[in-house]
């Protein structure tokens, strides 16, 4: 794409346009003005928000779709098990929530190779894929937009962790249809706990954001009773994206996570409360150490008195 002045010839083209290098190669830009190109694909795509009512956990359902233009750079920079990553800039529509040109992650659910959108099968489970990552990064999200209201109540506290939403993505010019889109964190990215509630980046142990991650996630874990737990802390600063919910094997309150229980079980034996625990008034859940009662025992025998030995005499008799 480009940017230029009202004022120049290319400047009446940028709102029914999508000019592609080549054409603006050919073009002859206007004095005292930069054209700015960007590499990637064009596309038209419709997003959808995940909405919730009063029970969040089972009433959850998406919005009305929301038209967009988005420019997505064509090699993508990372990868996980079902979906790559690519990063994208919008380039019209999702207002109020983006402005135009803001950078943005698409993550493609590549469970759909080339060449197979007829296969009903494989884009049900594109769908699926997309559509379970919208609803537990958002899940989670309302969890800690919870966890802040009590979090601002102690003044102490400070700057409250935030989970980023993600919204559903229909390409429908696309192979593989369904994908996600969320804002890209710009930064340092860390990974402030692994499914345990320990920070895993040693070097970062003591760092207020980490801290307040896994004091979210025990805040999760003390009240749904154990049955629900946020992991995969990990973002820039403060901003999280990408986390992860393990729930038990039937679920928790219609919602299941996409996370084995074993999350839970690994979270409850290694947790150790900070600060942040403390100020929220949570409890450890750590099993105190407590000394082991003495059990009771027979009493063990008085030893009896021993009688005295009659110290042996020698008699020598004389001979006669």
């Amino acid at each position: 794409m480009y940017q230029c002045c009202l004022s120049c010839p290319l400047g009446t083209l940028t709102s029914e346009f999508h000019l592609t290098s080549d054409v603006l190669i050919e073009l002859i830009p206007c004095q005292n003005h930069t054209v700015e190109v960007v590499e990637g694909v064009s596309e038209d795509v419709k997003c959808a928000p995940l909405l919730f009512k009063d029970d969040f956990l089972s009433e959850q359902y998406f919005g009305e779709n929301q038209p967009a233009s988005i420019m997505t750079e064509q090699i993508h920079f990372g990868e996980g098990m079902h979906r790559r990553a690519f990063r994208t800039k919008l380039v019209g529509g999702m207002q109020p929530t983006f402005t135009a040109g803001h950078p943005c992650v698409l993550k493609v659910h590549n469970v759909v190779s080339q060449g197979t959108k007829k296969n009903e099968d494989l884009i049900h489970k594109n769908y699926n894929l997309a559509a379970e990552e919208c609803y537990v990064q958002n899940t989670a999200r309302e969890y800690i937009k919870a966890y802040t209201s009590v979090a601002k109540t102690t003044e102490e506290f400070g700057e409250v962790p935030e989970i980023i939403p993600i919204f559903l993505v229909h390409r429908p010019s696309n192979d593989i249809p369904y994908a996600t889109l969320e804002e890209e964190l710009m930064g340092d990215f860390v990974k402030y706990s692994v499914k345990d509630g320990k920070e895993i980046n040693l070097t970062r142990r003591d760092s207020e954001a980490g801290q307040k991650c896994c004091a979210f996630q025990h805040w999760v874990y003390h009240n749904t009773e154990g049955n629900l737990l946020v992991t995969d802390m990990q973002g820039v600063g403060m901003k999280l994206t990408d986390v992860g919910i393990a729930t038990p094997k039937k679920g928790y309150k219609g919602f299941k996570g996409n996370c084995a229980t074993s999350f839970i079980d690994q979270f409850k034996a290694l947790h150790q409360c900070n600060k942040f625990c403390e100020l929220l008034g949570l409890k450890s859940i750590q099993p105190s150490l407590s000394k082991p009662k003495r059990t009771a025992t027979a009493p063990k025998p008085k030893p009896q008195p021993q009688a005295k030995k009659k110290p042996f005499v020698f008699n020598l008799k004389s001979k006669s």
